[in-house]
């Protein structure tokens, strides 16, 4: 009678052990998207208050800060789930995130105060509706994986359990540490380097369109600048109010390059004329300002400032604040040096190279797990 129980509950833990490791990928997969591009979360979280009425509640920085938050704990829960740890408390919070997000994302869906939910950051772009289908079969899984907590096999000893939580949360707060002094680490938005941003207007892409210089007489300066066919500094800051004010000599160097070899470098921010005095005053630069929306200018560059090197209305390489190239790599003309070629690819920057980041970890726990159980 046991070996027939046993058999007649097979399928049953089967199925829940299945739904388990599924939704823990689905959750480290969304948790790994928003830690590519973590200032990129911070800026849908600031559409979200200002759609609901609450805009400039919370600074730039504390939103940053909930970003990473949001982000790691999505990891480490969809860590528990895979591996099967602490299934008890991880079934019952994956559930209760789910029964909390799913009728939030109906309510997003059927209201529309922001055009796209973001849980996939750029990497997958998901309609309202869609957001709100797979959240009905997410939180499917999370029920039937609480019903079936106890069918749950672990991966690792609950004595080693806590190796989990201290690799995860270690390899994640570097991750995203790195995305956000230097730039993300994989560039799913229409500015990547490469993007021909004036071939991309003239067929009709969308996600490049909004991209309009004006000077201050407020004329369309757009093509003066892409079709340069010399090499154009663009300083991008969407509101120099609140750019960082770090490595502002390397701005300075910077500048003094472009006059030195015959470069133009542009400042290009969505502040009034008062801001732009003053952080010019701060600067000690002489940088030009043009205007543009502060959309594209956060979509193109994921710092304030950042600085974008254009030639033909191609992006040769992108800079955050803190990643300013020096005076020994500014060395020499631009078409003699790395920094004026667009970079080779990386194999370390790619997705197979994240999903290794972040699973190989994971798959040594269990390795070293195992081979301790079966020593002792």
């Amino acid at each position: 009678m046991e070996k027939e129980s046993t058999k007649n509950g097979l399928p049953l833990k089967i199925l829940v052990n299945f739904a388990r490791v599924l939704l823990g990928l689905t959750f480290m997969f969304s948790g790994i998207v928003k830690a590519i591009d973590p200032v990129g979360t911070q800026i849908k979280l600031s559409d979200y208050l200002y759609a609901f009425g609450m805009g400039g509640v919370l600074l730039d920085s504390t939103l940053l800060i909930f970003a990473c938050l949001l982000a790691g704990f999505e990891i480490l829960i969809g860590a528990y789930l895979l591996l099967g740890t602490f299934s008890k408390g991880t079934s019952l919070v994956s559930l209760i995130m789910m029964v909390i997000l799913t009728p939030f994302t109906l309510y997003v869906a059927l209201k529309n105060p922001v055009h796209e939910c973001g849980c996939f950051g750029d990497a997958i772009i998901l309609t309202n509706w869609q957001t709100f289908s797979k959240n009905i079969f997410l939180l499917l899984l999370a029920v039937l994986v609480f019903a079936g907590r106890k069918s749950i096999v672990p991966f690792v000893s609950a004595r080693r359990q806590c190796w989990v939580t201290v690799i995860v949360v270690a390899v994640s707060l570097r991750f995203m540490t790195a995305n956000i002094i230097s730039l993300p680490i994989l560039d799913f938005r229409a500015y990547k380097v490469g993007t021909d941003i004036r071939g991309g207007i003239e067929n009709g892409n969308h996600s490049l369109a909004e991209f309009t210089l004006f000077d201050d007489e407020m004329n369309d300066i757009t093509p003066d600048i892409l079709c340069d066919s010399s090499y154009t500094f663009l300083l991008v800051s969407p509101h120099l109010e609140n750019a960082s004010e770090t490595n502002l000599d390397l701005i300075d160097d910077v500048f003094d390059y472009c006059g030195h070899w015959g470069y133009n470098m542009i400042g290009v921010t969505a502040s009034g004329n008062d801001v732009i005095r003053q952080w010019t005053e701060n600067a000690g630069a002489e940088i030009k300002f043009v205007s543009c929306d502060d959309i594209p200018l956060q979509t193109m560059v994921r710092s304030n400032p950042g600085l974008v090197l254009l030639k033909d209305g191609v992006i040769i390489n992108k800079w955050s604040h803190s990643r300013i190239p020096s005076d020994d790599e500014l060395s020499a003309p631009l078409d003699e040096i790395e920094v004026g070629a667009v970079p080779a690819p990386d194999p370390l920057h790619t997705p197979w190279a994240i999903a290794v980041l972040f699973l190989l970890p994971l798959l040594m726990i269990v390795l070293i797990d195992r081979l301790k159980e079966l020593i002792q």
